[in-house]
């Protein structure tokens, strides 16, 4: 890792206050671009709370610093392909600026060759390595179809204005300084949505115009806004960039979905972001006042109120309190119905597939739970060791403790990617294989030192 101190005029917002996994509150985001004919131009945007670091005095000042590295292995074999870290240091005049959570936002840029990836994103304070968060997904890296029009992936950006040429400035890009945003949370702290991306293969179509549709929809697909031009295909390339203000839409999660339509045929390419809205002032819409939105076409269509009550259940793990007290005060299953599917779908990490990946990875976990932890009459994800497995999946390292003198049974469990590393012990304190857990380092779930007391011999 490039241990270098970085110098920089680095990006600030005020974030609201919303639930978050850890006081670091890391947030990413990526974007394919066309690099060359054998590999793709990758960008990933990553964000954290500076609020959380610890500050100390230093000359008149107060400063912090915290550590960021990004590793870049291939899917398929494990080998690292890339590799970037910085040191980043902060400085306020006083802790009161502080206050407000604040969001501070960089890139990472990698040029890759087309296949699958997993990248490993982390941040720790650097003066108190004990404050850290970590991210952990898979990235496809698909090429681009030589011969067609074809788009980027999109940036959601915090601004968007023109700028010349700069070498030294990481956010520039094609005479515009874009200024990313990994939370993708518009609203009453950021009113106005900016969005970014490329066109290619324009000169493929033989039409002198082209049109382009910048829509947004809310989570059950109805059409909020909309932007439309007309284009010139003056060039094989083109950058299109532009805003959208998001006041009068209210909280919830929301699509963004840009298109290139040609005039003659009517054929489209689309590319498309979720994001999401918190605008305090305004009533939530899907789940408080549910009546006009159809989801006839979705699978919660023809699921009855137990079904819908079992599923919503069943994926309590992941549900914020926030989702559960409204879904409790909910009445009628329709209303149910459509929660639901906006549960889901503000989880789908890749919209543009017909099916929602996360849901799919959470009940294969709670349909495994339920075959190796089931102890009794209660099912598998309704365990300890069953919540634990469906949360942050398959442990790295299981260590079995079943025949210790004077010591009833334990398992330790190890999870090395998260958060910089942390154990969940089980216990089977009432001798009938049912483990409970009775410590772990997580800072989300129960912590107990002297854990050992809890499973001693009588």
């Amino acid at each position: 890792m490039n241990n270098t101190l970085r110098t920089f005029v680095f990006l600030l917002v005020v974030i609201p206050a919303v639930a978050q996994q850890s006081p670091l509150n890391l947030r990413y985001d990526v974007a394919r671009y066309y690099g060359s004919q054998e590999e793709l131009y990758l960008e990933l945007y990553y964000g954290f709370d500076v609020s959380a670091l610890g500050y100390r005095a230093d000359n008149g000042v107060m400063s912090g610093e915290a550590i960021v590295t990004c590793m870049v292995k291939r899917s398929a074999n494990d080998s690292i392909v890339a590799r970037q870290g910085w040191r980043i240091p902060f400085s306020v005049a006083d802790t009161t600026m502080l206050s407000q959570s604040r969001m501070y936002s960089d890139i990472f840029a990698f040029m890759l060759p087309p296949d699958v990836y997993r990248v490993y994103l982390s941040v720790s304070d650097y003066h108190d390595p004990q404050y850290n968060d970590s991210l952990s997904f898979l990235i496809d890296v698909k090429p681009f179809t030589a011969g067609a029009v074809t788009l980027s992936d999109v940036e959601l950006a915090a601004s968007i204005v023109p700028m010349e040429r700069d070498s030294t400035n990481r956010f520039y890009k094609n005479s515009f300084e874009v200024k990313p945003n990994p939370t993708k949370m518009y609203g009453a702290h950021q009113p106005v949505l900016f969005y970014y991306l490329e066109a290619y293969g324009l000169k493929s179509k033989p039409s002198e115009f082209y049109q382009t549709r910048a829509i947004v929809t809310n989570a059950v697909g109805k059409e909020v806004l909309r932007q439309e031009k007309m284009r010139r295909r003056s060039n094989n390339t083109s950058v299109e960039v532009g805003k959208m203000n998001m006041t009068t839409l209210r909280t919830g999660t929301y699509l963004f979905s840009f298109s290139i339509v040609d005039t003659t045929d009517g054929t489209s390419v689309t590319s498309v972001e979720r994001f999401n809205v918190y605008n305090p002032a305004l009533p939530m819409d899907t789940l408080i006042n549910p009546s006009g939105i159809n989801i006839d076409a979705t699978e919660y269509a023809t699921m009855s109120e137990s079904d819908v009550q079992k599923e919503f259940e069943q994926a309590r793990y992941i549900a914020t309190k926030t989702e559960i007290d409204q879904f409790k005060q909910l009445s009628g299953l329709d209303a149910k119905r459509k929660a639901l599917h906006e549960f889901w779908l503000k989880r789908d990490d890749d919209l543009g597939t017909p099916e929602n990946g996360t849901k799919t990875d959470y009940f294969k976990r709670l349909a495994e739970a339920n075959i190796k932890y089931k102890t009794g009459f209660r099912e598998g994800w309704k365990t300890d060791r069953g919540r634990v497995f469906i949360m942050y999946g398959p442990p790295d390292e299981v260590e079995l403790h079943a025949n210790e003198i004077d010591v009833k049974p334990y398992e330790i469990w190890s999870y090395n990617r998260i958060q910089g590393g942390v154990v969940f012990i089980f216990g089977d304190r009432t001798g009938f294989s049912d483990y409970v857990l009775i410590h772990s380092t997580h800072r989300s779930e129960m912590h107990d030192e002297n854990w050992r007391r809890q499973i001693q011999g009588n």
